[in-house]
């Protein structure tokens, strides 16, 4: 018994394999540091907007630091400075108002 894959026409014989190709799903690329540092920007500026119930376009963040996998981020409404303490996968940890 032939298999299967040589009845097709020679021009065909590779189509079986191009839409095996095709419905497999290419792996997602690894996160760069700066997706990472910019999800945590995000996070942190979400999460201040929220809690002074205002709009995020009021809000400017700032990368930091990393320490021990916790980013510090810093958001600023106005005059008023907020800290944030915000996990590799973009969740806020914590959040504070620093006295100057």
């Amino acid at each position: 018994m032939r298999p299967v894959l040589f009845l097709l026409p020679p021009g065909l014989r590779l189509l079986p394999l191009v839409l095996l190709t095709a419905c497999t799903q290419a792996a997602a690329p690894a996160s760069s540091d700066v997706d990472i540092r910019s999800q945590q920007q995000a996070a942190c500026t979400a999460t201040v907007a929220t809690h002074l119930n205002k709009s995020i376009v009021d809000i400017t963040a700032r990368w930091l630091s990393e320490a021990d996998g916790i980013a510090n981020v810093e958001a600023i409404d106005g005059d008023r400075r907020h800290l944030c303490n915000v996990d590799a996968t973009g969740r806020v940890v914590s959040y504070s108002h620093p006295r100057e």
